[in-house]
């Protein structure tokens, strides 16, 4: 089969050359006779007939026979009916042949149809003189004999022109029958004799009259050339039309841009009806026309060669390539909108690195492979140690920048070894496919120096290092588990100290896997509103009267309460303090309406907040909300000194602008950390809350006594509320001293803490209590009476 068509092409030229030859063979013996009969032509008669052939060739009708291809009917065959009809056979077939031969060589066709057409137009010509010459010319008016031997030579003109035809096409491909036997034809005679007529027309004219009178037939002739003209190329913009139609319905079907680009060359070939359309990367040359392909990442041509045909012009030919490249150029765009929101769904939008998804498919597929072939699969999970301070102080384009840098830094390493992804926030991972464990290692401690290395970004220099847990594949893993087995390793590293690297052991997964739970049961919690809040009442130390409370998370899991340094820490490290905190906020608001009615005086209400509360853009109006549902109590919210609050800009507007909402805010714990002086110095603070280790000693050490008073005085000298944590003993309440001024304390000795009903009561005995009572025992009464009472 793969021969076929090239000996189809062979037979065919073969087959046209002969039609050829033996056409030129009978115009060289119509020469020769017409030279020996000394018949002469007249050279205007001789010029106008050539000419006229050439230009009337170039008007044909054309008739579309579906895949069968077209039918051309030219009507040049007119100007031969004229001459065999005015001058000798001999001399009428030369001047013919030399027409044909003229139109031929000015047409762009392929040689092997000029050949054939070369052939078939003088052997039909021959056939149609030999007709005519066995019937004798009128000397003037047309005869019923002449006209009807002119009717049968157009007749056999064409019928040799279709016979000759049907044969070449059936040597290309074919049936003979198929090639003959068409409903067009019988159309085609139709509309080729009568206009022969017209050249018999001619003869008459020219016969009976003056030879000028022939151009009164120039207007029918015109106007015929021109309305076929006008009919082939509307009926060719009507295919045109629906050829486009089809290639635009048929491009949302493409898939890929190898589809695109091979239904563009086929659609362009049915559109123009031209074998050689191409694609590709440069413009038209000489002797093209093209249209640029611009869908797509890469620019193209749709190309082809510039040719004036009876069907369309170059002008036409390229509007209609424009036309077709503008659909493909949608087609790709579209492809290339669905490959870029494929690739935003797989990968990170930041560092472009895959995301969690293609991950695991990517190891879903590793673990497929390694236990067909026996390999290896490795897991490496990577979390920065000492990130959350650069988005903190620097920014989050800061922090872009570094995750950035250092998604590049890890892929550059990688390279093809491994497959890096970014799991969210600062989290990556790095996948090992058939790399042994000792190559992983090595592999990995190689990774943590490199993200170790200084960062240089926006003038600032950065130092980061990261903690990474590798985890080994086992024939019963899972993607998910694969994951989670790095991480759990990871938090072990983490849990030894920074920049330390462990390998996933059973014994990891059951502690971390109680904390997740411990976690997911907290994220329930917090949105079912089910963490409760109690209150410890803080007291004047001069008088013992309540002046105001502190309010305390509490959560009970399953009716098992959980101490709060375990839940709190686990909701800073699981992103969740901020909900805690908003919820704790509204909890506390709505409970000052159940103690307004019992209060007598300024009232503090303290709320401890977490820095990253301060962060959130939300986190001011949620506290003008609280002190608008407070009504009068005076909000103080507590920032412990060991979570290290970075002074930004940020930081600081918002502490303003929670002081001018009307809140307070105080400093937790104060005594225990390292900047103690300049938290004074720098923040908006109006109380300090001594940490309870200050009070632990001072009962029965000089020193401490000594360190406790100079935190009072201190606090007393810069304006600012002194609170004393940690009072669990009469020896320690009498350790403060006499000199109390406004100072005031909180602990177990005077009040544990309550709830809301319970502190309502404990308010409402301590104002109603006898004034007489001992100032310094004022609490124990109010005490007592409400321990009575309950």
């Amino acid at each position: 089969m793969a021969g076929t068509a090239p000996r189809r092409a062979t037979l065919e030229l073969l087959f046209n050359s002969l039609v050829c030859c033996a056409g030129l063979v009978v115009a060289t013996v119509a020469a020769v006779s017409a030279v020996s009969s000394g018949e002469t032509v007249p050279p205007l008669l001789a010029v106008g007939g050539i000419l006229l052939t050439v230009l009337v060739a170039r008007f044909p009708v054309l008739f579309d026979r579906g895949e069968g291809g077209t039918v051309e009917i030219g009507f040049d065959s007119t100007v031969l009916i004229f001459m065999l009809c005015t001058l000798d056979e001999s001399a009428a077939l030369v001047v013919w042949s030399l027409g044909v031969l003229a139109t031929q060589i000015a047409s762009e066709k392929r040689v092997a149809a000029k050949l054939f057409n070369i052939g078939v137009g003088i052997l039909g010509g021959a056939i149609a003189a030999l007709i005519l010459a066995a019937t004798p010319k009128s000397d003037g008016l047309a005869t019923a004999h002449e006209l009807l031997a002119v009717a049968v030579a157009a007749t056999a003109y064409f019928s040799t022109d279709l016979l000759l035809s049907a044969v070449s096409l059936t040597i290309r491909g074919g049936q003979f029958r198929n090639h003959v036997l068409q409903r067009q034809t019988v159309l085609a005679i139709a509309c080729f004799v009568p206009f022969d007529m017209l050249g018999y027309l001619a003869a008459i004219v020219y016969r009976a009259t003056p030879w000028w009178t022939l151009s009164l037939l120039c207007a029918p002739l015109v106007s015929l050339l021109v309305a076929t003209r006008a009919v082939t190329r509307g009926e060719e913009n009507s295919r045109r039309l629906s050829a486009l139609f089809d290639a635009a319905v048929r491009a949302q079907t493409l898939t890929t841009r190898g589809e695109v680009e091979e239904a563009l060359v086929d659609d362009a070939r049915r559109l123009l009806r031209l074998p050689q359309v191409d694609v590709r990367p440069t413009p038209p040359g000489k002797g093209e026309i093209g249209a640029e392909v611009r869908g797509g990442k890469e620019t193209t041509w749709l190309v082809a060669k510039a040719l004036d045909r009876a069907r369309s012009t170059s002008y036409a030919d390229e509007q209609a390539l424009k036309a077709l490249a503008a659909v493909a150029d949608e087609a790709l765009s579209r492809l290339d909108l669905i490959e870029e929101k494929v690739h935003v769904a797989r990968h990170d939008p930041l560092t472009d690195l895959p995301n969690r998804g293609i991950l695991l498919d990517r190891v879903s597929r590793a673990l497929e492979a390694a236990h067909a072939d026996a390999r290896w699969v490795a897991l490496l999970f990577i979390d920065l140690d000492d990130f959350k301070p650069v988005n903190d102080r620097f920014g989050h384009d800061a922090g872009d920048a570094v995750l950035v840098e250092l998604a590049d830094r890890l892929r550059t390493a990688v390279g093809g070894a491994g497959t890096v992804a970014r799991l969210g926030g600062d989290e990556f991972a790095v996948l090992f496919e058939d790399l042994p464990p000792r190559e992983v290692e090595t592999a990995c401690e190689h990774l943590l120096a490199i993200i170790a290395d200084d960062l240089h970004v926006g003038g600032s220099t950065f130092t980061i290092e990261a903690s990474a847990g590798i985890a080994f594949a086992e024939s019963d893993d899972t993607a998910t588990g694969l994951v989670r087995k790095a991480d759990l390793a990871m938090y072990a590293a983490k849990a030894k100290g920074e920049g330390g690297v462990e390998k996933y052991v059973r014994a990891m997964g059951q502690s971390r896997l109680e904390r997740l739970d411990l976690i997911d049961d907290l994220r329930s919690a917090i949105a079912g509103g089910e963490i409760n809040v109690v209150y410890q009442p803080i007291i004047a130390v001069e008088t013992g009267r309540i002046v105001g409370a502190e309010a305390l998370a509490r959560w009970s899991r399953d009716g098992v309460p959980i101490p709060p340094d375990v839940f709190i820490t686990a909701a800073e490290d699981a992103g969740l303090i901020v909900d805690l905190g908003d919820h704790v906020l509204r909890r506390v608001a709505a409970d000052v309406a159940t103690l307004r009615s019992h209060i007598d005086g300024p009232f503090l209400m303290t709320v401890n907040i977490s820095a990253r509360q301060l962060r959130e853009a939300t986190f001011v109006d949620s506290v003008r909300s609280a002190i608008a549902a407070m009504h009068g109590v005076t909000l103080v919210l507590e920032i412990t000194e060991r979570q290290g609050i970075d002074l930004d800009p940020i930081v600081l507007s918002r502490m303003e602008a929670i002081c001018a909402a009307g809140a307070r805010l105080a400093v937790d714990d104060f005594g225990v950390g390292f900047s103690s002086i300049s938290y004074l110095h720098d923040l908006p603070v109006h109380y300090i809350k001594a940490d309870a280790a200050l009070a632990q000693d001072i009962a029965v050490d000089e020193r401490a006594r000594a360190l406790l008073r100079s935190v009072i005085a201190m606090g007393r000298t810069l304006g600012l509320g002194v609170v004393i944590e940690g009072i669990e003993s009469d020896d320690q309440l009498a350790a403060l001293g006499n000199d109390t001024g406004e100072l005031t304390a909180q602990g177990y000795l005077m009040y544990r803490p309550m709830v809301l009903d319970r502190l309502a009561a404990t308010i409402a005995v301590d104002r109603d209590v006898n004034a007489q009572a001992p100032q310094d025992h004022r609490w124990r009464g109010v005490k007592a009476l409400v321990e009575a009472s309950a």
